[in-house]
């Protein structure tokens, strides 16, 4: 082989390893961005990329997209103009100060969130009939944080019925990190969980050829098409609009992953618990998902006072069930061992001061007989 040949072997590589910079996914878009730059710069006679061009470019860009989009088209030049012209615009101080001023009070819109009560009512008075679908859509957003796109694309193969829950897998995530979570009966009185979902799942037909799990639902039966993801992005709304909500055009695609941050953020968990449980790598951004809910700011108020809440009733029995758990590695699922059941039935004990010491990998679960 001659050294021409190695040259052009060794070029063809890097070419290669540089387009994996790009991601698949968003190829088209951050090309389609590129090209408007490039015809741009043609417009204005312009050969040199320098700050100043750029500050140029992204002023132009400024009068009509939001800041957030701002930045997103900031992210998608500096890659494309990296491969192409060899030209590393995040050294461009000036470019960078110019978007975070335009960002300064900037507030994104979110979408609205689902409150407790709001899915409790929705889950025992919308008619299974109609609403069945939305009902396990609902579920699978809620107990798993997930995205439109997560439901959508949601495999029967990635789902688990354990009886007492059910485990599901999301494999391909935004962050590529998979996740898991489990779904419960849960605590609304008259409406269980698994009983709905496992309703939903026993319509799916046996002429199937796709592993897609959401099937589009009529009239208490499925049909082999699989749900869309406008449809699934739809259904916050369409619950919005079932429970007379103002505004339901503001409960998007994101409502269920938001509803379900704001709900555990509520429940008292820490950010660890909730960056794992939405698989977010950044605590900003995990915040960022929760709703100030009125609960939660009625908390607060409580502190600043020092008001503390009204004790609770003394517990008569209170069943304490310690589960370890073990890690099947063949498919990545919690399993259940019962190892400890602990029975406490004096009614001089609260429930609140009870200790456990040198515990490891345990799932409690509490119950007021």
């Amino acid at each position: 082989m001659s050294d021409n040949d190695e040259s052009l072997d060794i070029q063809q590589a890097a070419e290669t390893a540089l387009s994996t910079l790009v991601p698949e996914k968003s190829k088209n878009l951050y090309e389609t961005t590129y090209n408007n730059f490039e015809t741009w710069v043609k417009e204005k006679h312009v050969e040199n990329f320098t700050e100043k061009v750029l500050l140029a470019y992204f002023l132009k860009l400024s009068t009509t997209l939001k800041p957030s989009t701002l930045w997103s088209k900031y992210s998608m030049l500096r890659t494309m103009i990296y491969l192409n012209r060899n030209v590393d615009i995040s050294k461009f101080t000036n470019l960078i100060a110019f978007l975070k001023r335009k960002a300064s009070g900037y507030q994104a819109k979110k979408s609205k969130v689902f409150t407790k009560l709001e899915i409790e009512r929705f889950m025992k008075e919308a008619d299974d009939k109609e609403f069945l679908l939305a009902k396990v859509v609902l579920i699978v957003g809620v107990f798993g944080a997930c995205r439109r796109e997560e439901i959508t694309f949601l495999t029967v193969d990635a789902i688990k019925d354990c009886q007492s829950f059910i485990s599901v897998k999301i494999p391909n995530t935004k962050t590529h990190f998979p996740r898991v979570f489990t779904i419960t009966e849960g605590p609304i009185d008259g409406i269980n969980f698994l009983h709905v979902f496992r309703k939903y799942a026993k319509l799916r037909p046996l002429n199937v050829t796709h592993q897609r799990f959401f099937l589009t639902y009529r009239k208490n039966q499925c049909c082999t098409l699989p749900v869309g993801i406008n449809t699934i992005g739809g259904m916050p709304k369409k619950i919005a609009e079932f429970l007379g909500l103002s505004n339901a055009i503001e409960y998007t695609g994101h409502c269920f992953r938001r509803s379900s941050a704001t709900m555990l953020a509520d429940s008292g968990a820490d950010i660890t618990v909730l960056k794992r449980h939405g698989g977010w790598r950044s605590s900003s951004v995990a915040e960022g998902y929760i709703e100030n809910s009125i609960e939660q700011k009625t908390e607060i108020a409580k502190r600043i006072m020092g008001q503390k809440d009204t004790p609770n009733k003394k517990l008569k029995a209170v069943h304490v069930e310690a589960e370890a758990t073990s890690i099947a590695s063949t498919r990545n699922l919690l399993i259940p061992t019962p190892t400890t059941c602990i029975s406490l039935r004096d009614e001089k004990l609260d429930a609140s001061c009870i200790h456990f010491n040198n515990l490891n990998n345990c799932t409690f679960k509490i119950y007021n007989k």
